[in-house]
Formats: C-alpha cells, structure tokens, sequence
C-alpha cells in the first residue's frame, strides 16, 4: 500500500474525541502527454514544459490525513466527534450512521515552495496544474485508504465550501478534528479558512448505497468540477431553500459552547 499509519492518539476537546490519524504520502509518477494535452502544450514551448515538469516530479509528495470520528444527532445539529454542525446536507447524509471519516488532502508542500520561488508565469502556471494533478491522484489513493482501512463500501463525500449549507467556515472545526495531522503534512488554514497550499481539498467522507455529490445542490452550471447536474428537487428532498436565499449556517460549536 501506499499509505502508513500514524502511531499517534489525540485527545481533543477536554477528551470528547479520541482519534487514530492516518496520513499518505505518495510519489507522483505523472502523465507528461495527459498533462501536455490539457495545459494545451504546443511544439515551441515542449522542451522547457518538459524541463518543468521533471523538475516538478522529482520533488512532488502529495499527502493526505484521515481519521474516524463519531456521529450523532440531536436536534436539527449534527455531532461529529465533539463538534456541533447546523447543516442539512450533513444531517440528511449521516442519518443513522455512527461514524464518519473526516480528511485532507494536498499536493504537497514541495510543489507550492517550487511555484512560489518561479519567477516566470508560465511556468508557474504549468505547476500549478501538475499540482493540480498530483492533488487528483492523491485523493483517490486516500479515498481507496479510507474504504479499506475501515472495510467500507461506496463511500460519499461531503466538502466546507461547496454548498452555503456546509459553508467555507466549516474548515476550522474539521482542521480540528484531524488534530496536528494538517501540520504534519505541510498543510495550513488561512484566517479566511482558505488553504495552503491552494491545491488542497477538505471533506467528510460517510459510507452510503446511493450516490451523493454537491453537485445536485449547486446551481453554478458553469463549474468546470461539475459531475452531476444541478436537481432542484433535491433542495426539498434535503429540506434546504435555494441557494439564493439561504443564510449561512453555523458551524463547528463545541458541544457545551
């Protein structure tokens, strides 16, 4: 496997929660011709994408850290591992589980140090795209971590920032539910909970038969992520109002907060 096991327990929250981290870190092999073709590389400047991109792989070390958390409901709030969320997206999804996986994942620190200290923007451009990249290969790498270390089947995802019903300020209480794990990896939570390195991604993933993706809820048709179309059925299935109208929900209380 491409993965290792942390040796490491964290107690948070005055020991509401007690959490095994699990981090991967993997060498990104690449696909210069997938990644010529959709940086729309042409025969000028090949030579020197090509000089970057080896560059890029001899120090490319996307990462990720996940862990298992608790989940219960009470009220219209959703508990997961000592943190209160007020968000139907979550409480729909996580109705009658009793644990969550709660991740990161990065492109790593080396290929955002690299692109920070290029001058030319071209070439950062094309970094930011192989990092890009590696963040795609290593989120499936912890994605297939996840299901087998906790004998999971189909597993869904739900992620701070895609929908107002699990706003971006939700980074802050899932950051803390990974413990030291972010830091270890390189990866840093902005005072606007954006993340750094930007290629990074956040989420909760839950073990589900059917099929979830943000996309159902979200009504931005020109999102070049898009992997569902938009059902605005769906907003009275999860009891949400429309994305227009909608005010930000709370999260990441304590519980006793």
């Amino acid at each position: 496997m491409c993965y290792s096991d942390l040796a490491e327990t964290i107690y948070i929250y005055g020991g509401l929660a007690r959490m095994e981290l699990n981090t991967i870190s993997i060498r990104y092999e690449g696909d210069f011709d997938a990644l010529a073709k959709r940086l729309r590389i042409n025969e000028d400047c090949e030579d020197e994408f090509r000089e970057v991109y080896e560059d890029c792989l001899k120090i490319a070390r996307p990462k990720g850290v996940f862990t298992e958390c608790s989940v219960s409901q009470e009220g219209r709030e959703t508990i997961v591992g000592g943190r209160r969320f007020d968000s139907r997206v979550l409480s729909m999804n996580f109705k009658g589980l009793s644990r969550v996986f709660p991740y990161v994942i990065s492109c790593g620190r080396e290929l955002y140090d690299f692109a920070r200290a290029t001058e030319d923007p071209l070439c950062r451009y094309w970094i930011d795209g192989i990092s890009e990249a590696a963040l795609r290969v290593v989120g499936a790498r912890l994605r297939k971590a996840v299901q087998e270390t906790y004998g999971l089947g189909h597993i869904n995802s739900v992620n701070p920032g895609s929908l107002r019903d699990f706003p971006l300020s939700c980074q802050r209480p899932l950051f803390d539910l990974l413990g030291d794990g972010p830091d270890e990896i390189g990866l840093e939570l902005t005072p606007t909970f954006l993340m750094l390195p930007y290629k990074s991604g956040s989420g909760i993933y839950f073990e589900s038969e059917a099929r979830y993706e943000n996309c159902m809820l979200c009504p931005r048709i020109d999102c070049p992520g898009r992997r569902m179309p938009y059902d605005e059925e769906m907003l009275a299935v999860y009891g949400i109002e429309s994305p227009q109208e909608r005010p930000q929900s709370v999260c990441g209380r304590a519980p006793y907060a």
